[in-house]
């Protein structure tokens, strides 16, 4: 599937907003918070890898995500979806592997 058709996918599951924020994530744990416009709810989210060939693997989780590998791991080139039942308005936090820059786009969908 090309990737227009997946992210066209991603969008038919929402029903108000589509946003991509570009995110340069380090060692240290970054915190993301919603980038929807106040008053709406993330049902969706991705994120996707889109470092150099040089970059390493990033890391998503709760405020212990580092670059030691503790979290779930978005590795170079990949996109992650995370499908939401509920409201998911909680921070989440990025990291990639030490010493290196990542390139990652998080994608919401309310």
């Amino acid at each position: 599937m090309s990737q227009e058709a997946y992210l066209l996918r991603q969008m038919s599951n929402g029903t108000k907003e589509f946003k991509v924020t570009n995110l340069a994530v380090t060692s240290t744990a970054a915190a993301f918070t919603s980038q929807l416009a106040e008053g709406y709810s993330r049902k969706y989210l991705s994120f996707y890898n889109n470092s150099n060939a040089a970059s390493g693997e990033c890391y998503y989780g709760n405020s212990d995500v580092s670059a030691t590998g503790v979290g779930m791991p978005i590795p170079k080139g990949a996109m992650i979806e995370i499908p939401i039942s509920d409201d998911l308005d909680s921070t989440l936090y990025f990291a990639c592997e030490s010493g290196e820059l990542a390139d990652l786009r998080v994608i919401e969908v309310a």
